[in-house]
C-alpha cells in the first residue's frame, strides 16, 4: 500500500524538487544512529517544497511527521510507515540587527552569522547540533541562555493554514515549548539580537565549543544530554537537603550529578551504556542499540535516581 501511495504522489509532486525514497534506514539519520526502516521518506530543502508536500499530504489525510537535524531524537525499532519529512536546509538572511532564518537552518550557521556581524545572544548556543527549529521546538540552552531568549515570532503551518505565533504563544519553558506538545509545523523564524564587539562574542564561541569538544566526542552516537537538569524550584526544599549545594548552576540541579551520584556511569542496556565519563550521556557505543534498549535504561536510570533523591528526571530526548 506504501509504494502505491507513494507512485500516486510522486505524479504529484514531480514538478518539486524532490523524490520520495522507500525503506532507508532510519539509524543514518539520527546522531544516536538508532531505528528501523522509513518506509516513505522525503528530502526537502527549502519551505516552499516543505509547503507543498504539507498541503498535499494534508489533503489526502496522510499522516506524516518533520524533522531536521536528528540530534535530539530516538527513532523506533519497528520503523515508520507514515511519511517522514527530512527538512534538511533552508534560506536565512540578516535584517538590521535581527536574522530571519527557515526551520530547517543548521543552527551553527545562525550563530555564526549573528557572531560575525557582532550581535549577541546566541553565542552560549554555539557547538549545540542540529537546526534552529529542531532547537527551538525543545527550547535548547547553554551557559545560562536559551534559543528562545532573541526569538520575536515565529512562521507555522497547522492543519493546511500559514500564520505567526508571537513569542508568548510559543510557551517557552525550561526545555519546553509548545511544538513538544501539538502538532505545529515550524516553518521561519524571527530573531532580535543586541549588538556587542565581534571579537567577545568569537572568544565566548570558541571558549563554549572547546569544553562541548571534550565533553561530546567526535563521532561519539549519542543525542545530546539525554535527561532534563532539573529546576530547584521543582522540587521541595526537603529533598533539596539531600543535594550537594555546590553542583547547584544557575537554579539548576545537574542531571549529570544526579546520575554519578546513583552510579549510573558504565550502566548498559543491550547495546546503549551510560558513558564513563559523563552521567548524563547514554551512547550507542558499538552502534546495535536499539530504542527499546534506550527505554528501559532511561526507566532504570529514573528509578534509582528517584529511590535516592526523590526527584523523577524528565527526558529531554523525544521518542518518534
Amino acid at each position: 500500500m506504501a509504494c502505491s501511495l507513494s507512485r500516486s504522489l510522486l505524479t504529484e509532486v514531480s514538478k518539486f524538487s524532490f523524490h520520495i525514497k522507500h525503506n532507508v534506514s532510519l539509524a543514518r539519520l539520527s546522531t544516536f544512529a538508532i531505528g528501523g526502516i522509513a518506509k516513505n521518506y522525503l528530502p526537502v530543502e527549502n519551505n516552499d517544497d516543505l509547503i507543498s508536500i504539507l498541503k498535499l499530504l494534508h489533503k489526502k489525510s496522510l499522516p506524516f511527521k518533520v524533522f531536521a537535524g536528528g540530534s535530539n531524537i530516538v527513532f523506533p525499532d519497528n520503523g515508520l510507515e507514515l511519511f517522514l519529512i527530512h527538512l534538511k536546509n533552508g534560506n536565512f538572511h540578516l535584517q538590521n540587527n535581527s536574522i530571519i532564518a527557515d526551520a530547517g537552518v543548521p543552527l551553527s550557521q545562525i550563530i555564526n552569522l549573528s557572531i560575525e556581524n557582532g550581535l549577541s545572544g546566541l553565542e552560549n548556543l554555539s557547538g549545540i547540533p542540529g537546526s534552529l527549529g529542531g532547537a527551538i521546538v525543545g527550547n535548547a540552552g547553554a551557559y545560562g541562555s536559551s534559543v528562545s531568549d532573541p526569538i520575536i515570532k515565529v512562521k507555522i503551518w497547522h492543519k493546511g493554514k500559514i500564520g505567526w505565533l508571537d513569542k508568548i504563544d510559543c510557551k517557552f519553558l525550561y526545555r519546553d515549548s509548545i511544538f513538544k506538545h501539538k502538532p505545529l509545523i515550524l516553518l521561519e523564524i524571527e530573531l532580535e539580537l543586541s549588538v556587542s564587539e565581534k571579537s567577545k562574542l568569537q572568544k565566548i564561541s570558541a571558549e563554549i565549543i572547546n569544553i562541548r569538544t571534550q565533553k561530546y566526542k567526535p563521532g561519539l552516537k549519542c543525542p545530546g544530554s539525554f535527561f532534563k537538569n532539573v529546576l530547584v524550584t521543582a522540587i521541595s526544599p526537603q529533598k533539596l537537603t539531600g543535594i550537594n549545594q555546590s553542583v547547584i548552576i544557575a537554579g539548576k540541579i545537574p542531571a549529570g550529578y544526579l546520575l554519578t551520584e546513583v552510579g549510573a556511569r558504565g550502566l548498559s542496556v543491550g547495546g546503549i551504556e551510560v558513558s564513563d565519563f559523563h552521567g548524563n550521556l547514554l551512547i550507542n557505543n558499538k552502534g546495535n542499540g536499539k530504542a527499546s534498549d534506550v527505554k528501559k535504561l532511561a526507566e532504570i536510570l529514573k528509578n534509582k535516581v528517584y529511590k535516592k533523591f526523590g526527584i523523577m528526571l524528565e527526558e529531554e530526548v523525544r521518542y518518534i
